[in-house]
């Protein structure tokens, strides 16, 4: 038995951004985006419009953190008027910073009590989002979580509420032309990421593996043409579907092993969050050989079904695209990196996980992580 849910609206293709105007005609909204002239061309375009925003916010931090939300919480509080949406215009840092003010609005002490006092999330009558991601990776507009970091404490949490799927993901490709190569890697390889972990996971279930073996073909035929040929709006668009596959998939499945023991990675030696929840990939791959039938026949449909030489093919991808695949690379001491291991696979994200760490040691230490 098996329960698939995703409430969120896609409108995708080219040129679909125009469209926001008619979904936010006579509302009141906010815009959130980051401060770089790429994303301003939007905003402005939007503040010129009949509808202006109330606001337009471009306090937004790559990995946002908690205390950057507080501030943005401080600007919420001065605007007059109710809002009725809220615009996120950029990847996930922005969607996920979207998803915190929705939630608690100018409501500081509720961000408080979540992050710092680890209560559940007091969510009252949330504002609707449309998301129009620029990059294609975290598909955060079509999940209803965000990753908020405590840096100062060194810390990371996923705040999950069923209202805070986006009304509306318009992904426009058109849009997507002008990012640069290594964040182009880096958000293409998170959609591979949470494509397979969705395969190799105890939420599973036939529709999400559909949308995960769709995901995963997509990235590993288009990512290493688009390194290439980065203005190129086919592969652009092909990737961005890859990643509407990833998040219809891992919103119902949430992520597993190699997300967990990316975060630690990601907070404490600064990697960026796609390479980070990536290098594992091929060694969770080979370990995952005799361990559930049917995940293992989902995963041959990625790999032409030859699942035995299926981590050597991603190891090979993954040096394609120069990424780091052992301890030294990613400079993670040997030391460190067991305790990021045993923690992982006692979180949250470490039980989804269908394997072992046995088989994960195993399988790393055969090809080179250590």
């Amino acid at each position: 038995m098996w329960n698939y849910f995703n409430p969120v609206e896609i409108i995708f293709g080219e040129n679909r951004f125009k469209e926001v105007h008619d979904a936010l005609k006579n509302k009141n909204y906010i815009i959130i985006t980051h401060p770089e002239e790429i994303f301003k061309k939007y905003s402005d375009e939007l503040k010129s419009s009949s509808n202006p925003p109330l606001s337009i916010m471009t306090d937004v931090q790559p990995n946002p953190d908690y205390k950057d939300i507080l501030e943005l919480q401080n600007k919420f509080s001065s605007i007059n008027e109710s809002v009725d949406y809220i615009l996120a215009i950029g990847g996930g840092s922005v969607t996920d910073t979207a998803k915190a003010i929705a939630a608690f609005k100018d409501k500081q002490e509720y961000l408080t009590d979540f992050v710092r006092n680890k209560k559940s999330p007091r969510v009252e009558n949330p504002i609707k989002i449309i998301a129009i991601p620029t990059t294609s990776g975290t598909s955060s507009e079509l999940t209803c979580w965000a990753t908020i970091w405590d840096k100062e404490k060194n810390n990371k949490l996923s705040l999950a509420h069923k209202s805070l799927y986006a009304e509306k993901a318009i992904i426009d490709p058109s849009i997507m032309v002008d990012k640069p190569l290594g964040l182009t890697i880096s958000t293409g390889l998170d959609a591979l990421s949470h494509s397979m972990e969705s395969i190799w996971n105890i939420n599973a279930n036939p529709i999400s593996a559909s949308h995960a073996i769709q995901a995963s073909k997509l990235v590993l035929e288009n990512l290493p043409l688009l390194t290439k040929d980065l203005r190129n709006v086919e592969l652009r668009s092909n990737i961005a579907l890859a990643c509407v596959h990833a998040g219809l998939a891992f919103s119902n499945t949430k992520t597993a092993i190699a997300h967990n023991l990316s975060y630690p990675v990601t907070l404490n030696y600064g990697i960026q969050h796609g390479i980070a929840c990536s290098f594992t990939l091929p060694m969770i791959t080979k370990s995952m050989v005799g361990i559930d039938s049917v995940a293992e026949e989902r995963l041959k449909l990625i790999f032409n079904n030859n699942l035995e030489n299926a981590a050597d093919h991603l190891s090979e991808f993954m040096r394609s695209l120069e990424v780091p695949l052992n301890l030294n690379e990613i400079k993670v001491p040997v030391q460190e990196w067991n305790n990021i291991v045993d923690d992982a696979f006692l979180g949250e994200r470490g039980k989804n996980f269908i394997g072992n760490k046995e088989a994960f040691i195993s399988s790393a230490k055969s090809m080179g992580l250590y």
